[in-house]
């Protein structure tokens, strides 16, 4: 019986081994453009810091007035910037796709690219009217009181300096 199940056990890890180099060899080699990396450029971090600025502003005391205020910060800034993004984002990709291909057209490419940085410059406007806007409503002080937004993407900021 130990004999058996020695046996079904080594042929278990042997078979899983086997399988997990069939699957290594199978995956296409790595090119110089990364498709990963597509989606994680500029991949909703403008509305998801501002979005969490206004979600914290729920532990600060603020009047039922700043509270609708900041309400319409969701509204009024973070759908926009979300919708923007999500252009964005198609737009990358479709440079992309078009990039991988052997018989791309490279007025296309540049029309693509300067679609998306057409549309990046508009979602960092709208980013920063929409803390600024946060600020007014909050007020100074309370403003202060929240998580600096350097600690949720210092490289994101940065960019937005140069």
């Amino acid at each position: 019986m130990r004999f058996v199940l020695f046996s079904l056990t080594v042929l278990m890890l042997t078979a899983g081994i086997a399988m997990a180099e069939k699957q290594e060899k199978n995956e296409k080699p790595r090119e110089g453009f990364r498709k990963e990396r597509v989606s994680r450029i500029k991949s909703g971090k403008y509305s998801r810091m501002l979005a969490s600025m206004v979600q914290k502003t729920a532990r600060l005391e603020l009047t039922k007035e700043q509270k609708e205020k900041v309400k319409g910060i969701r509204a009024e800034y973070i759908n926009p910037i979300m919708a923007e993004e999500n252009q964005s984002r198609i737009l990358q990709k479709q440079f992309m796709n078009q990039l991988h291909s052997s018989d791309f057209d490279s007025s296309t490419l540049k029309t693509t690219a300067k679609d998306t940085d057409k549309i990046n410059a508009e979602i960092m406007d709208m980013f920063i009217d929409g803390i600024a806007e946060l600020r007014e409503i909050v007020g100074p002080k309370n403003y202060a009181k929240l998580t600096p937004v350097t600690n949720i993407d210092r490289h994101t900021l940065i960019k937005l300096k140069a």
